[in-house]
């Protein structure tokens, strides 16, 4: 009869304990995951400073579902987004929602929440000329020159350009506000700050600008009375968080539950603070929902979006 001491036992099930022991780490491994959010930014560092405290306090939270940590993810444009977003590198997107449907449109994305950001639910854009222009609707901007803020702005760039081609007008890309403009179109360039479209406007460098309706004043300043609206677009959601088609749903389900209660508890309440002065998250309203979906076909068609 063979007696086996307890150092024997230990020394034969040894290399099964340890066999076991590393299958499951690497179990563990492949299930934890990091949470990724995603911006549209021209300034990485910046745009990462604002969102790292949002992402890391949501990975905290959904630990149960595996996520391990929070990384912030950079675009330089639209495309490049969808191009993140349809490699599974970015699960979180914040953003205004003309930009979030054309890249929801090409990943197979969604919205899920509105973001109050900065006090504000929802906003609309304005187009301006100075006071003393004769140019006083959207049509009589064929054959001038309008600037825009940046390729990826829904107030300064994108709610205007289709009012304006609702309004018949043909818009073309020009670097310089001395180039010519081609006959019968409109020629538009980015000035990339909000502040410089107006003064250019005031200056008359440009013959209109585009902004949203609540800037005007707080961009233009002490000029603010020699600018004149000539319209006004429809309203859309100040910003809003979508979420990538494939995301597991138990994980989707979670983050949506933590975004909506961060604003009931101090920690969650300081860090929306923190971020641009987001108020809370909430649900996107049916009719926000209705006019988006009417947009949409105009960002993926119409727009050469950058």
């Amino acid at each position: 009869m063979t007696r086996i001491n307890h150092h024997d036992k230990f020394t034969t099930y040894l290399p099964w304990l340890l066999s076991w022991w590393l299958v499951l780490i690497g179990s563990i491994q492949a299930s934890a995951t990091p949470l990724t959010i995603g911006s549209i930014s021209n300034d990485p560092a910046k745009e990462i400073s604002q969102f790292l405290p949002l992402v890391r306090h949501l990975a905290t939270q959904l630990t149960p579902q595996g996520i391990t940590s929070g990384e912030v993810v950079i675009a330089a444009s639209m495309q490049e987004m969808a191009s993140l977003i349809n490699k599974n590198r970015v699960d979180l997107y914040l953003d205004s929602p003309l930009p979030s449907a054309w890249v929801n449109q090409a990943t197979n994305g969604k919205m899920v929440l509105r973001r109050w950001k900065k006090g504000q639910v929802d906003y609309r854009s304005i187009l301006f000329v100075k006071k003393e222009s004769n140019i006083h609707e959207l049509s009589q901007l064929a054959g001038k020159m309008i600037g825009f803020k940046d390729p990826f702005s829904s107030s300064g760039y994108l709610l205007p350009r289709i009012a304006m081609e609702q309004a018949g007008l043909q818009l073309v890309p020009l670097k310089e506000s001395s180039d010519p403009i081609p006959p019968g179109k409109t020629g538009y360039l980015f000035t990339n700050d909000r502040e410089t479209n107006v003064f250019w406007v005031t200056i008359g460098k440009i013959s209109a600008g585009a902004i949203a309706k609540e800037e005007l004043e707080e961009f233009a300043k002490k000029d603010a009375d020699q600018l004149r609206i000539i319209h006004e677009t429809f309203s859309i959601p100040r910003h809003v968080v979508n979420i990538r088609g494939n995301l597991p749903e138990t994980l989707e389900k979670a983050l949506i539950q933590t975004l909506q209660e961060m604003e009931h508890h101090a920690q969650g309440k300081q860090i929306l603070e923190k971020f641009q002065q987001t108020t809370r998250f909430d649900a996107i309203p049916p009719e926000s929902y209705t006019q988006l979906q009417k947009i949409t076909p105009i960002m993926s068609n119409s727009l050469d979006t950058p």
